[in-house]
């Protein structure tokens, strides 16, 4: 009985033992890896020289490096339409940073910063991620720098209705504001995705995260290398999931068109506002994503089938996809808190000249109307909102500057400058 007693004791003993001890650690790992993730910082305004600094009101994220040749990858919405990026490395070192492309599509972003010279971190190539397994992830939450956070894979192959064109790696571990771009481990070190978002109401953290997994990001990556601007094969159509519709249908996922564009591929092809998709090149969609997916990753030209219902009819249609046609981007100040804005003007550039959509403050006081066009400044022909810009940052706080408008065919001479500066100038008659 003594015996037993003891071994019993022992035996507890063991366990307590053994449950102090940690049973792994990822340090090794973290220090190994941390060279290689940078903190993104992104100012949004337009810089007016050189010397202008990024400021704490700007935005920024996380990203690591993807090759040998000082890439850095990181979410599209990271940078989004920022005029200047800087990245910080473990050290707290500041290095320029240049676009080389975006995709929105995906959500990836690839800059050049030729002056970071790091390793490239080790990738998983042996087995994918499985749900269950750890998990680590080191990026910029809420701009504090290099943090790691460690977890588990809650899911594999995740389709997320509002970014339908990846399957995502969900995890638990934490992910909040400024690990976007970031990296996503296994517990041997191994890079597996990119954190990207996170699902929360309250705008935290909720233990739900998504990452993409690293190959589409490489993928996407060297396209955007090689080409800049992705060429995938374009539908001309609005797709809308709908589980509801799919369920009364009978389906386990469909796609509703809900709109078709003028002279696209499926318009030429027959597809009608209504119709709805139900199989890919002669297989079931198994969730919302799956056209969306091929679309991402389809090119120009390639022939693809779909079976869709139309007025409870069954039809195959057959559509030769084009190329996406170009979308001339709208060029404004509107919350960039530049010169322009400062002085009561919101604008936007035109083939014209760049037009006045609001006029407030010191912009109305001196006469200045929503549609007058901008043509010149001090007799300075100007065509772009940066131009007007870096015109009006040269002022010192007592000067004015004569800005030329066109208004209802005439070309009119007002002053600008500071509230000081044109109340100096004006007087009542």
């Amino acid at each position: 009985m003594k015996l037993l007693e003891l071994w019993i004791i022992t035996f507890i003993l063991s366990i307590a033992s053994f449950a102090a001890e940690p049973i792994f650690t990822i340090s090794d790992h973290v220090k190994k890896v941390l060279p290689s993730i940078v903190k993104i910082k992104v100012q949004q305004s337009i810089p007016i020289n050189d010397e202008s600094e990024l400021t704490s009101a700007d935005t920024g994220g996380s990203g690591f490096v993807v090759d040998n040749e000082h890439h850095i990858v990181t979410n599209a919405h990271v940078v989004a339409d920022g005029k200047k990026i800087v990245i910080v490395d473990n050290h707290n070192i500041e290095y320029p940073a240049t676009l080389i492309a975006k995709d929105e599509k995906t959500d990836i972003a690839l800059l050049d910063v030729p002056t970071f010279d790091t390793t490239v971190i080790l990738e998983n190539n042996i087995s994918l991620p499985c749900a269950g397994d750890g998990v680590f992830a080191i990026g910029a939450p809420y701009s504090l720098g290099h943090s790691v956070s460690l977890g588990v894979i809650s899911a594999i192959d995740r389709f997320l209705p509002n970014y339908p064109y990846i399957h995502f790696i969900q995890t638990d571990a934490a992910i909040n504001p400024g690990n976007s771009g970031g990296a996503l481990f296994n517990l041997n070190g191994e890079l597996i995705g990119m954190t990207s978002t996170y699902f929360s109401k309250q705008g935290g953290y909720t233990n739900i995260a998504f990452a993409i997994p690293i190959a589409d990001v490489h993928r996407v990556a060297e396209r955007l290398l090689n080409q800049k601007q992705i060429e995938r094969g374009y539908m001309g159509a609005e797709l809308l999931l709908s589980e509801r519709i799919s369920r009364k249908l009978g389906y386990l996922s469909s796609v509703f068109i809900s709109r078709t564009e003028p002279n696209s591929p499926a318009e030429a092809a027959g597809l009608k506002t209504g119709d709805i998709i139900t199989a890919l090149n002669g297989t079931p969609i198994n969730d919302g994503g799956e056209l969306h997916r091929f679309l991402e990753s389809s090119s120009p030209e390639e022939i693809i089938t779909l079976s869709l219902i139309r007025d409870k009819e069954h039809k195959t249609v057959i559509i030769k996809l084009g190329t996406t046609p170009l979308e001339k981007k709208e060029v404004t100040n509107i919350a960039s808190a530049d010169v322009s804005e400062k002085n009561g003007l919101i604008l936007r550039e035109t083939s014209a000249g760049i037009e006045v959509l609001v006029s407030y403050s010191t912009a109305k006081i001196i006469g200045i109307d929503p549609k007058d066009i901008i043509i010149q400044i001090n007799s300075i022909s100007i065509k772009t909102i940066q131009e007007l810009n870096i015109q009006l940052s040269k002022l010192k706080e007592t000067e004015i500057a004569l800005i030329a408008i066109k208004r209802n065919g005439n070309t009119i001479t007002l002053p600008i400058g500071s509230k000081s500066a044109i109340k100096a100038y004006t007087s009542r008659n």
